[in-house]
């Protein structure tokens, strides 16, 4: 798993939990560059520019919809304001 931020931390400088989401490395590097995004209900909503050849593995396009796994505390959840931001700002609609 990695601690990916939503709202880049070389641009924002925030550390908190709030902006961050646990992904793992390969959907942390696709996240980092649009290719998926988070909507305010917490679903997965996938570019539909991304074109990808997964012959092992489960296709990003078959997240999209999908609920991410949340902590138990709301208090830890991503801060919708920051997913907010990479929809607008780093998301490839």
């Amino acid at each position: 798993m990695d601690g990916a931020h939503i709202k880049p931390f070389s641009q924002f400088y925030d550390n908190k939990i709030h902006n961050g989401i646990a992904l793992c490395k390969n959907h942390h590097w696709a996240f980092d560059r649009g290719w998926f995004a988070v909507d305010e209900q917490y679903k997965i909503i996938v570019s539909n520019d991304l074109e990808e050849a997964s012959p092992h593995a489960k296709p990003m396009k078959d997240f999209h919809g999908e609920i991410i796994l949340l902590p138990n505390t709301e208090k830890y959840f991503p801060e919708l304001e920051a997913l907010q931001w990479h929809r607008q700002n780093i998301f490839q609609a």
